[in-house]
C-alpha cells in the first residue's frame, strides 16, 4: 500500500511524537508499504523540502510561527491543513491507499477530508492527548469562547476519521458519548516503540553519570500536563543524599521554573538539562537505573506517557507519579514494572523513591517485567499491523 502520514513533528526533531511516528513509519516500510510523511519544521530556509530514501518520502513544510509561543503555535497549526493540501496537489502521479494522522494537533480535519475524497481512501486518526479536554481539566483553558472553538475543530477532525485509535480502555466512554457517527470505529491502540533499538555509547559532554550512585532519569516534555515541578519540589532531598542523582532532560513551560527552584534551593543531586540528541538520550537511558514519570493531578483522562514506553523498551524500572484513576496504576500493580503513587501524594512518592533506590533486587525484577510487558503489548510491529489491517 501507498500510505500518507500526517505528523506535527518528525526526525530529526527530538519530540516524543516524532520518535513514535518514526518508529511506526519504519515498521510500515519494513512490512513492505510505501510511505509519504508530511510534517512541519520551524527553521528551514526552503518553504518545502523533499527527501526520498527507498520506500520513504518525507515532505518537510516550513512553519515559522510555531516557535513563537502559544499564539504562534496556534497560527501555525491553523494553517496545517491548507499547507498539506497545497503540497499534495503537487504529487500528481501518486495514488494513495490510506492516510494516517497522528494528533496531538487537532487542525488536520480539512486535510484528512480532502485526502479521503481525492483518493477515495480510509483515514486512521491516532489520538494520544485528548485536547482541549485535558487543557480544561488542568485549568489552562476556561469553558469560554476559545475552548468552544477548539471543541469545534476537534469535532471536525474526529468526524473525518474512519477509525480512531485511542490509548486506553477508560477513554472509550468519552468517545462513545461524543456523538460521532456510528460508522466511525473507536479502538484502543497501545503506545509503541521499536524492538530494533540501537544504543550507541554517546553521552553528551555535560552529563557524567556517577556509577557509585543510583541514576534516575526523566526525559521529555516539562509542561502543565506533566507538572514535573510538583514532583521535584516535593522530593525529600535527604532520601537522595549520596545515594542517587536525578537527571531531568527536555523542555516545556515549566523548565525554567524547575531550574530556578533547583538553583534557589542549591540542590546538587538534581540536574536539569535541555533536550539532547536521540542517540545521546538512548545512551543515557541505557546506563540509567530508573525512569521517572510525572502526570498532573488535574488531568482526568487516562494517559500512557510515551516516555514510560521508552523506559520499558530499555528494560528500566519506573518511578511514577500519576493522576487519580489512571489506567497505568493497574498496570504497575499487576505487572510489577516499578512503583506508582498519586500526583500530589508527597508521602507515598517519597516512600516509593526510598524503596526503589534501596532495593537493587526489586529493581532487577521490575526491569525484567518491564521489558517482558513491552515486548508483549507495546511494540511498533503490533501497532503497524493493527493499523494497516484496517486498510487491507
Amino acid at each position: 500500500m501507498n500510505i500518507v502520514v500526517l505528523s506535527d513533528y518528525y526526525h530529526p526533531i527530538i519530540k516524543s511524537g516524532s520518535i513514535i511516528v518514526g518508529d511506526l513509519v519504519e515498521e510500515l516500510v519494513l512490512q513492505g508499504h510505501q510511505l509519504t510523511v508530511i510534517t512541519f519544521v520551524n527553521n528551514q530556509k526552503l518553504f518545502v523540502r523533499r527527501s526520498v530514501e527507498g520506500n520513504l518520502e518525507i515532505i518537510r513544510i516550513r512553519s515559522l510561527t510555531r516557535g513563537y509561543g502559544k499564539i504562534g503555535r496556534l497560527w501555525a497549526e491553523y494553517n496545517y491543513s491548507k499547507k498539506v493540501i497545497k503540497n499534495l496537489k503537487k504529487n500528481q502521479n501518486i495514488n494513495y491507499d490510506a492516510v494516517i494522522c497522528y494528533s496531538p494537533s487537532i487542525f488536520y480535519g480539512a486535510a484528512v477530508r480532502w485526502i479521503k475524497t481525492r483518493y477515495k481512501i480510509k483515514a486512521y486518526i491516532i489520538i494520544r492527548d485528548i485536547f482541549p479536554k485535558w487543557a480544561l481539566d488542568s485549568g489552562i483553558l476556561s469553558d469560554g469562547v476559545l475552548y468552544k472553538y477548539f471543541k469545534f475543530i476537534e469535532r471536525n477532525l474526529y468526524s473525518s476519521a474512519n477509525i480512531i485509535g485511542i490509548e486506553s480502555k477508560a477513554d472509550l466512554k468519552y468517545f462513545q458519548n461524543y456523538g460521532l457517527e456510528p460508522k466511525i470505529q473507536i479502538e484502543v491502540l497501545n503506545n509503541w516503540a521499536t524492538k530494533k533499538i540501537l544504543v550507541k555509547n554517546k553521552l553528551p559532554i555535560e552529563i557524567t553519570l556517577d556509577e557509585t550512585k543510583i541514576n534516575i532519569v526523566y526525559g521529555g516534555n516539562m509542561g502543565d500536563a506533566q507538572d514535573l515541578f510538583s514532583v521535584i519540589s516535593s522530593i525529600d532531598i535527604s532520601i537522595l543524599k549520596k545515594r542517587a542523582v536525578v537527571y531531568l532532560i527536555g523542555s516545556g513551560n515549566q523548565f525554567y521554573k524547575i531550574k530556578k527552584f533547583i538553583q534557589t534551593k542549591k540542590i546538587s543531586n538534581i540536574i536539569i538539562l535541555p533536550p539532547i540528541e536521540r542517540d545521546q538520550y538512548l545512551s543515557l537511558m541505557s546506563k540509567a537505573d530508573i525512569g521517572l514519570v510525572s502526570l498532573s493531578k488535574k488531568i482526568l483522562s487516562n494517559n500512557y506517557p510515551l516516555k514510560m514506553i521508552g523506559y520499558m523498551q530499555l528494560g528500566k524500572p519506573i518511578l511514577a507519579s500519576v493522576n487519580q484513576n489512571n489506567e497505568v496504576i493497574k498496570m504497575f500493580n499487576e505487572h510489577n514494572i516499578g512503583l506508582v503513587s498519586l500526583a500530589s501524594d508527597k508521602v507515598s512518592f517519597n516512600r516509593n523513591l526510598n524503596e526503589i533506590i534501596s532495593s537493587k533486587v526489586n529493581r532487577k525484577v521490575q526491569s525484567k517485567n518491564a521489558l517482558k510487558l513491552f515486548n508483549r503489548k507495546f511494540t511498533a510491529e503490533a501497532a503497524a499491523l493493527q493499523i494497516s489491517n484496517h486498510f487491507l
